[in-house]
């Protein structure tokens, strides 16, 4: 629940030892490095001629792995599940087995083969295509009898081919009898849009002709000047684009011989990612003309270990402490107990707290949870939810970060099926039709009990917000601003978490009445003449006073009514689901067999719409919650991520190898 301690640390070592020394961190995946900014005595590293070179030979080599990788997509028949579309495959190795990737596959040969399969089935299709437009200007001329080139013999009368569209075919074939009698059209085919059609006239009115046909939305064709006849080079046409066929699909057996590299070539891209990337890291370094200096950052914990893992390397590496800069920000590593470390990632969300910022996880893990459940509030579907969240972890290719947020999910539906205990709530069933033990519970049923669901909701956000106030409270006493302590965070409490206990203590008979009126107009008071204090005069003291006790309260309050949306959100999947089984009850009655078949449907289909998007409002609404209401009165965020230098990849996770069923590191979903 505390930020983790972080240590400065300096590792010096000769320059022929780092890459040994970059591969250990790598390794250790503990450090979170800085860059070193150059000095009189250090500068900074730039990369040598070799390494320029590796890192256009992996940019290379990425883009024969990107070639393939979509080569397979496009050709491979084999096409993925739709589920791992959306959730990619991981692959568990050793860090060892993962520097040896390039061994997995051949990548050369592999990249040669396929792309001289890509060249041919371009060339297959590009020639199938250009059959395929000749296929289909053939089919207006397959009923002539003759080759076209007879026509287009010696004799004096000219001759064209050419598609007109039907509809004007009749004025053109008018327009000629009338403008140009020494001429003759012949339909030889048509179909619904064009006819082909062949014009013999005398050379005299060929002007004439031209003029003619220009007003004409008309296609010359030009290509058939063909030694046989048309139906023959039809059919001829055919044969050919079958056998281009043909010849595609021996290509496409070809390629699935190659579908099993997939994989490989997957982890293969992440692999040459990450070595490119180490080539990007090591420019942070600092140098001098024989040695290596690396800077970053290490959690306490793991100091010992990092530090015997580096001196393992050569007698020639220091690990030392040393002190940072005044100027330097350590980045943030969070510190949370066992089970309030997933719901880090919905605190990274937002980002991550600044040093000497109250990391409030264990607060949002708990509120979460609790909203979560009051937006669901049913015990049918938190217990649906529950077990589809654990089996989506177990089973589904997750990373870590993917997992942690089942766990949250789960976390919040379990909430879903206490609420739901006490709403009321069963699939939407009517509270009439529960057995009394079952009604006894639901002392927050949301159409009877509106007003006092209401009110829990309403203090449970007040209460809410009074912890981050008190947070708030806590981290200015620290830093030494006591004054703005008691007055900016103080005066809230006294007026709202006091007002409220006196309250309740006066309702039961405790206090006399009159004491929370005088806990609320004492803090009130308190409000007007202190609040105002950045003002320089007495009036501006007090104008200032009553605007920000005007804005405190005001925000204070409709904050805690925006809390009601919880409640809303529970009725609406209660309404929701009543009504779905309202409908399934209206048509059991239908037929014997059939009626009990749209029930069933209406009852699986409705309820699993209700609850998907009910999920979705169930994990926004609390989140908009933390981050506005509840963030809103202490939290600022920003901090420096703490991200150590290890595998980053989506896809590879890196197990330990001294324990490998146990937890992995690195890898995301």
């Amino acid at each position: 629940m505390t930020v983790e301690r972080l240590k400065k640390i300096s590792i010096v070592t000769h320059r022929c030892f780092e890459d040994q020394v970059v591969e250990t961190l790598t390794r250790l995946g503990t450090v979170h490095l800085e860059k070193i900014h150059g000095s009189d005595y250090l500068a900074c590293k730039q990369l040598s001629e070799e390494e320029e070179e590796e890192v256009r030979r992996f940019t290379f080599e990425l883009s024969k792995v990107d070639f393939l990788l979509e080569f397979f997509r496009k050709y491979h028949k084999k096409k993925p599940a739709f589920l791992s579309t959306l959730i990619k495959t991981k692959y568990y190795m050793t860090f060892d087995e993962f520097l040896c990737s390039l061994e997995r596959v051949q990548l050369d040969r592999v990249y040669n083969e396929c792309s001289s399969m890509e060249k041919r089935i371009v060339s297959l299709s590009e020639r199938k295509e250009r059959f395929g437009d000749e296929l289909w200007e053939l089919q207006y001329w397959a009923e002539l009898e003759i080759p076209l080139q007879d026509l287009r013999g010696d004799f004096p009368p000219h001759l064209r081919t050419f598609r007109i569209a039907v509809d004007e075919l009749d004025e053109l074939i008018a327009e000629l009898e009338t403008h140009a009698p020494e001429s003759s059209l012949e339909v030889v085919g048509r179909d619904e849009t064009w006819a082909a059609c062949i014009l013999i006239y005398h050379p005299q009115v060929e002007e004439t002709v031209s003029n003619l046909l220009s007003e004409h939305q008309y296609v010359p064709v030009d290509f058939l000047d063909l030694p046989s006849e048309p139906q023959e080079r039809l059919e001829q046409v055919q044969r050919e684009i079958a056998a281009l066929e043909r010849r595609r699909e021996q290509v496409f057996s070809g390629i699935e011989g190659y579908g099993d590299c997939v994989p490989d070539l997957q982890v293969i891209r992440e692999y040459l990612l990450n070595q490119r990337r180490k080539l990007d890291i090591i420019t942070n370094f600092g140098m001098t003309k024989t040695a290596v200096v690396i800077e970053g950052w290490v959690p306490e914990a793991s100091l010992g270990r990092t530090a015997e893992s580096i001196s393992g390397i050569t007698d020639e590496v220091a690990l030392e402490v040393i002190a940072p800069g005044d100027d330097e920000i350590p980045p943030v590593s969070l510190n949370n107990s066992r089970w309030a470390r997933p719901f880090e990632v919905l605190l990274n969300m937002y980002g991550p707290p600044k040093i000497g910022e109250y990391d409030p996880t264990w607060v949002v893990a708990i509120s979460f949870m609790v909203f979560f459940g009051f937006c669901i509030s049913d015990v049918g579907y938190g217990l649906c939810l529950v077990i589809a969240f654990l089996l989506a972890r177990k089973y589904l290719p997750l990373g870590e970060k993917a997992k942690d947020f089942m766990i949250v999910l789960a976390s919040g539906s379990a909430w879903a099926v206490l609420i739901g205990v006490f709403s009321g709530s069963w699939f939407g069933i009517e509270l009439e039709k529960l057995p009394s033990s079952l009604r006894s519970l639901a002392f927050l049923e949301g159409l009877t009990k509106t007003v006092l669901a209401m009110v829990v909701v309403m203090t449970i956000g007040a209460v809410h917000m009074l912890i981050g106030v008190g947070i708030e409270f806590g981290d200015n006493w620290k830093s030494g601003s006591r004054s703005d302590a008691l007055i900016d965070q103080g005066l809230v409490f006294l007026m709202f978490a006091g007002g409220g206990i006196t309250g309740a203590l006066a309702a039961a008979k405790v206090l006399p009445k009159a004491v929370p009126l005088y806990v609320v107009l004492a803090s009130a008071i308190g409000m007007v003449l202190l609040l105002g204090r950045s003002a320089r005069s007495i009036p501006g003291k007090l104008v200032n006073g009553l605007y920000e006790t005007y804005g405190t309260l005001v925000g204070f309050i409709s904050d805690t009514i925006s809390y009601i949306r919880l409640f809303a959100l529970g009725l609406a999947t209660f309404m929701i689901g009543y009504v779905i089984n309202t409908m399934a009850g209206m048509v059991i009655g239908i037929a014997p067999v059939i009626g009990i078949l749209l029930m069933l449907v209406i009852l699986l289909v409705g309820h699993t719409f209700n609850v998907a998007i009910n999920l979705l409002g169930a994990f926004v609404h609390p989140l908009r919650l933390e981050f506005v209401e509840f963030f809103g009165k202490f939290y600022e965020g920003g901090g420096k991520q703490f991200a150590p230098l290890r595998v980053d990849s989506q896809i590879v996770i890196i197990r330990d190898e001294e324990n490998p069923v146990g937890l992995e590191k690195g890898g995301d979903s």
